[in-house]
């Protein structure tokens, strides 16, 4: 019996080790993506060390292992390397990331502009919500939509003289592109490639700004009116172009808010600027105030080529608005047939409310 139990045990122990040197092994923890413009690739963690590469915005790793903020990552070409963990987006993040985009590729462009310093881009309105990248100054954007969050400073967008008490702010929904090296693939090709410049191959992102670190490129004509009457631009558009003895000039549509920051509304006020040929200068040539536009804004034809725009109000959030500019007048349209222009007594009315709005 002891002989017995002294072959049988090694040979256990035996067969025991060598299942567990030909177990499967684990060889990837997860996947993450790379959310900054370029991210270094280490031989090692060491304060001695060699890069091995670049990784670009949006490119997908397998995660090996991590210590503290660093993780061992295998790229799609096998190379083995480590980087800063906190330059890595989890899965789960990045699909929304995805969404997003997906979500500002069927949005009508309500204006531009480029970004005023480094600024964050988050999936969804809001300083604590996750960020998604980080766009450099002079940045160039479409802007898409218009939300209002609560203001939560934080370290990193932090701005001189702020104050600390809790209160609204304005955030677009923007669109842009992650530069990405021309020798480099891209991981999105369906957006637009409306922003690069010569060589550069681009990665298409979209997601959520606070509006006051964008400057807007708002038309002069419309600028110099909306400065003249107060307000803070939200989008504009071109509704079409007129001869002059000049050459060609844009009529402009502008949405805007007046006030501080963070209506419920996305925009307040309607103004059109047509050019007077005999005065050769902008005019406005149509105001409406005391709205609760929502955005989008959509610009079409009519079926004889007038320009038109429509959107929804709050206080018809089922029915269209549609406006329709007949040369320098703008009348809105209801049931397919022009209404008719309000009386003196009741524009009067019209604008008392908005001044006191």
């Amino acid at each position: 019996m002891k002989r017995k139990l002294l072959i049988a045990v090694p040979l256990l122990a035996l067969v025991a080790l060598t299942a567990w040197f030909f177990r499967p092994k684990r060889e990837s923890l997860g996947e993450e993506y790379v959310s900054e413009k370029s991210v270094t690739l280490w031989s090692s963690m060491a304060q001695v060390r060699e890069p091995l590469g670049v990784l670009s915005y949006g490119d997908r790793v397998d995660t090996l292992a991590k210590r503290n903020d660093f993780v061992k990552v295998r790229t799609a070409t096998g190379t083995t390397g480590w980087v800063d963990g906190r330059l890595l987006m989890e899965p789960a993040l990045w699909q929304r990331s995805e969404e997003l985009l997906k979500r500002a590729e069927s949005l009508p462009v309500q204006g531009i502009g480029r970004t005023k310093v480094a600024t964050n881009l988050r999936v969804e309105p809001g300083r604590t919500a996750p960020r998604l990248y980080q766009f450099g100054r002079g940045v160039p954007v479409e802007i898409l939509a218009h939300a209002v969050a609560d203001w939560a400073q934080t370290a990193d967008e932090k701005e001189a003289g702020e104050p600390q008490e809790t209160k609204k702010e304005d955030w677009f929904l923007i669109r842009g592109v992650a530069t990405r090296p021309p020798s480099e693939t891209t991981a999105r090709s369906s957006f637009p490639q409306t922003t690069t410049q010569a060589g550069d191959q681009s990665v298409p992102i979209a997601g959520w700004v606070i509006a006051r670190f964008l400057e807007l490129d708002v038309p002069d004509a419309v600028r110099e009116g909306a400065n003249a009457a107060n307000l803070r631009p939200m989008a504009w558009f071109e509704l079409n172009r007129v001869t002059d003895p000049t050459g060609s000039r844009a009529q402009y549509l502008l949405a805007a808010a007046r006030g501080s920051e963070g209506p419920g509304c996305d925009f307040s006020v309607l103004r059109v600027y047509t050019w007077n040929r005999a005065k050769t200068r902008y005019e406005t040539a149509f105001i409406e105030n005391g709205l609760c536009g929502k955005l989008p804004i959509q610009t079409s034809k009519s079926e004889t080529g007038l320009p038109e725009f429509h959107f929804f109000n709050a206080d018809d959030p089922h029915h269209e608005r549609v406006y329709r500019l007949i040369q320098t007048v703008v009348r809105r349209i209801r049931d397919g047939e022009v209404m008719a222009p309000r009386s003196r007594s009741a524009t009067a009315a019209a604008k008392a409310k908005g001044k006191s709005n």
